[in-house]
């Protein structure tokens, strides 16, 4: 049995289909809707609400679960008061027969002190979200040092896909598909890498299955310039390449009014400079992994883009 906490999210979501498409039982919990999840029509899905916050108890949730993908997403401005607790909930209830899998990304290294970043890189975080998510990845060495239970940290760049609506990429497609002028945020002309989020998900499982453990880098379908990926999504939506860069004081000003913005703001060096992971390890593992073109990949989230209610 699994179970993905924060199954309606982006990529709890593409993990929970991954497990469906192969066969495998899956309880997949959810907070305020479970819209996306009904889309999934498999009878070894169970879906679940669950607030990590109110309810006392996991033991029901966890009781015959072999592997715990811990999707739960919630808006930065709330990292701090429940991401923490969160993580410490789920893994004091874990027992050493269990797995949990923990999805990462780069906040915690900071500007990149060489490229493409292997596993080995410099946790050398100056934001308070880098730094947080350093606190959150050693409570859960910590936790499983003291527990007893296996963990993998499989960590991607950015994600984008079906049912990845955040600021960044939610209007870049729907942008597209409008024909309108569509913003990335830094510097258009560094190289940047990009995951497709049912990659993401493939890759996630993979690590879970074989039995893996540790940090292992999984960087997507090749690094390639903001413009570059501005353009493949507007010439497979059939708009004309009308794009501009989101300058930093554009975003602080946004802070002031929105809070989602006010944190974003402090990530906007990722795109400011070239990052790229080192999958080496990853690859050399699971050698038959082929991530998806990202122009195979484009095409697939603009069908999920147009098929959603406008």
């Amino acid at each position: 049995m699994n179970l993905v906490i924060g199954g309606n999210g982006g990529l709890g979501l593409a993990i929970t289909e991954e497990l469906l498409s192969k066969g495998k039982a899956v309880t997949a919990t959810y907070h305020h809707s479970k819209e996306a999840l009904t889309s999934l029509k498999a009878s070894h899905l169970t879906m679940r609400p669950f607030d990590i916050k109110v309810d006392q108890t996991l033991e029901p949730l966890l009781s015959g679960v072999k592997t715990v993908y811990f999707c739960l997403n919630v808006p930065y401005q709330d990292w701090y008061s429940v991401m923490p607790q969160a993580l410490k909930r789920i893994t004091q209830s874990l027992k050493p027969n269990q797995h949990l899998v923990f999805p990462g990304n780069v906040y915690g290294y900071g500007k990149f002190q060489y490229v493409p970043a292997d596993e080995d890189h410099p946790k050398a975080a100056l934001t308070r979200k880098g730094k947080l998510r350093n606190q959150l990845e050693e409570l859960l060495k910590e936790q499983a040092g003291s527990q007893g239970f296996r963990y993998v940290i499989p960590r991607y760049p950015d994600y984008y896909g079906p049912n990845v609506t955040n600021r960044v990429f939610g209007p870049i497609f729907t942008g597209a598909l409008k024909a309108k002028t569509i913003s990335w945020p830094g510097n258009l002309h560094v190289p940047h890498d990009l995951i497709y989020i049912r990659d993401a998900a493939k890759a996630a499982v993979l690590l879970a299955d074989s039995g893996e453990s540790g940090e292992w880098h999984v960087s997507g379908g090749g690094a390639m310039e903001g413009q570059q990926f501005l353009n493949i999504v507007q010439d497979a939506a059939g708009s004309s390449r009308k794009s501009r860069t989101l300058p930093s004081w554009a975003v602080g000003l946004a802070g002031i009014f929105d809070k989602e913005a006010k944190e974003f703001h402090e990530l906007l060096y990722e795109f400011q400079y070239p990052l790229m992971l080192n999958e080496a390890k990853f690859t050399k593992r699971f050698p038959s992994y082929a991530a998806t073109p990202h122009p195979e990949a484009v095409k697939e989230t603009l069908s999920w883009f147009r098929s959603i209610p406008k």
